[in-house]
């Protein structure tokens, strides 16, 4: 019986301290009623979360961070090849900032919302490094090859309303998107040349990079907040995101969302060449080919995706398994993790995903008082989930609310 008593005090005193979370208006990237259908402040809510991802196969994080807050640095190429040992060279951010604005009357939810993009990657071959490495030597060769550049940066800004029905909830976000700049399968040749008589090899580099914009090359040296709303009323694509969720607050919660339905999409008018010729050792040299502005008439939009989640109260835990599935290219992102808060006060989040070709393992934490709320979430990043801990990828992601 003392047993039995010294284990419920336990139990009680633990219910004291720990309480469960569930999901919150920083989630709404599942599904748009999450927004304020689902939280603590009832009334009305302004929150900002910049969210950047970096991956690299090459430096450690604890050494890369350093170099991207430096004004200058000096990249070891011979390091660098080692590091690698035998793979090619990557280098990929996906960075993202969500806004929004919302009220609640009664049972209905009005808001804006604002959301940026910004995507791209760069990988070298081995063999190209490897040139570099090697250049003093008469006998190192190169064959022919390609580099890789992407870029896809993008705004969006969006109309908001749910309803809370007797146990379930529907939201809709109408959105105007717009893509600033973005490229089609960029490749940058290479290939090497030898003079004999000199006894030196020469790589050279042909940069032919295309990029699309609503605005010509003026326009983007020159973007401005006006000059983004002008084209906005022009060009912008427009889109829906619609969701659904069932159940309490303090029950089980399913919800089912699909984003991105695409009414209008986005025009794209003009085709930006660029064209450069870079030849590295034996004489250095660059020479760079004008090339005018070209007018086209081409579209952009969003890959539309059906998500769904399912909130599992577990004591004092919520387990919360999620995922989205591409309908263009069949792919399915997913992601399980554990939340709980510490007195109510102190929110705590540990997880697992599958987003976007990457695994993330990541651990969140911050304080609420209900009026303004903070949260950071840091996560390893990898390609490969055996290789999460080689510490060469991260994700950090914050969100900041206040409200009532």
């Amino acid at each position: 019986m003392k047993k039995v008593f010294i284990v419920m005090l336990l139990v009680s005193s633990f219910s004291l301290i720990i309480f469960s979370e569930g999901l919150r208006s920083f989630d709404s990237n599942l599904n748009p009623v999450l927004l304020e259908s689902i939280g603590k402040r009832n009334y009305f809510e302004i929150e900002l979360s910049p969210d950047i991802m970096i991956y690299q196969n090459v430096y450690k994080v604890a050494d890369l961070l350093p170099m991207l807050t430096a004004k200058n640095f000096t990249l070891d190429v011979d390091e660098m090849y080692n590091s690698l040992g035998g793979d090619d060279l990557f280098f990929i951010t996906k960075d993202n900032v969500e806004g929004h604005f919302v009220v609640n009357i009664f049972n209905l939810g009005l808001g804006i919302v604002l959301n940026g993009d910004l995507k791209s990657d760069l990988s070298v071959p081995n063999n190209l490094i490897e040139f570099i490495v090697n250049s003093d030597e008469t006998s190192t060769s190169l064959e022919e090859g390609t580099m890789v550049f992407n870029l896809d940066s993008s705004f969006k800004a969006g109309a908001y309303a749910s309803y809370n029905f007797d146990g379930m909830s529907v939201g809709l976000v109408y959105n105007l998107f717009l893509p600033i700049v973005y490229t089609e399968e960029s490749n940058i040749e290479y290939e090497s040349s030898e003079d004999i008589e000199e006894g030196t090899t020469t790589a050279q580099l042909n940069m032919n990079v295309d990029l699309y914009s609503p605005f010509d090359s003026d326009e983007l040296e020159n973007i401005s907040i006006n000059s983004v709303t002008d084209k906005f009323l022009t060009d912008a694509g427009h889109s829906i995101d619609a969701g659904v969720t069932f159940g309490e607050i303090k029950n089980p919660v399913v919800g089912i969302a699909v984003k991105n339905i695409t009414v209008k999409p986005a025009k794209v008018s003009y085709k930006i060449p660029y064209q450069e010729t870079i030849s590295i050792f034996g004489e250095d040299s660059s020479s760079s080919t004008p090339m005018e502005v070209e007018s086209v008439n081409e579209t952009y939009a969003y890959p539309m995706s059906v998500t769904g989640f399912f909130r599992i109260p577990v004591v004092f835990l919520d387990i919360i398994p999620y995922g989205e599935f591409y309908v263009d290219n069949q792919k399915i992102d997913w992601g399980v993790q554990a939340r709980t808060s510490l007195f109510n006060f102190i929110p705590l989040t540990v997880g697992i995903e599958n987003y976007h070709d990457y695994w993330n393992t990541f651990l969140g934490f911050g304080i609420d008082s209900r009026i303004i709320e903070s949260r950071t979430e840091l996560s390893l990043t990898a390609k490969d989930l055996e290789k999460i801990f080689d510490l060469n990828g991260f994700t950090f992601k914050s969100s900041f609310a206040i409200g009532f």
